[in-house]
């Protein structure tokens, strides 16, 4: 009995250090990294291949939430506003700040940047809000108050994300 113990602890020890993603609601879920990208001349559409720090995770975690998005920015203007603006979330009916419909934009939160330019936000959107669905999903960057123009970005298209809430 002590060596089946051990056994089954080395395993399960095995597969935490090689990074089996964790289950969820009787799922498996691999969360989806993006960087962020130098965008110049203010559109979304045109992302350069320039790093700029931080990076996007997005993860369907099933249940309640649809899907999380996490998002750590570094290196923009020291203690400033930002906009979170997600892209082509059809059929999302939950609360947004603002929507520029030509691109199909929600703005999902603000936030400030500390002394070294570094900041965060984290958005759950509701399975009520999000419908099932596979979405190409982009996360732009904007000054606080700025619509038009987006100064870093994950590419685009998208990441491809698959929404369901069961």
């Amino acid at each position: 009995m002590r060596k089946r113990i051990v056994i089954v602890l080395a395993v399960l020890a095995l597969l935490a250090v090689i990074g089996v993603p964790a289950a969820a609601g009787g799922k498996w879920v691999d969360a989806q990294k993006a960087p962020f990208y130098i965008v110049y001349g203010c559109s979304s559409n045109v992302v350069s291949s320039d790093l700029a720090g931080g990076q996007v995770v997005l993860v369907d975690p099933m249940g309640n939430v649809s899907l999380v998005v996490q998002g750590n920015v570094k290196g923009l203007a020291s203690n400033a506003g930002y906009d979170a603006w997600v892209r082509n979330l059809t059929g999302y009916t939950g609360p947004y700040l603002a929507v520029y419909p030509p691109l199909g934009y929600y703005k999902l939160a603000t936030f400030t940047t500390d002394a070294e330019g570094n900041g965060s936000f984290h958005l759950n959107l509701r399975a009520d809000e999000l419908p099932d669905g596979t979405y190409q999903i982009q996360v732009a960057i904007n000054p606080l108050g700025n619509q038009g123009c987006t100064v870093i970005a994950t590419e685009w298209p998208g990441l491809s994300v698959t929404v369901k809430s069961q």
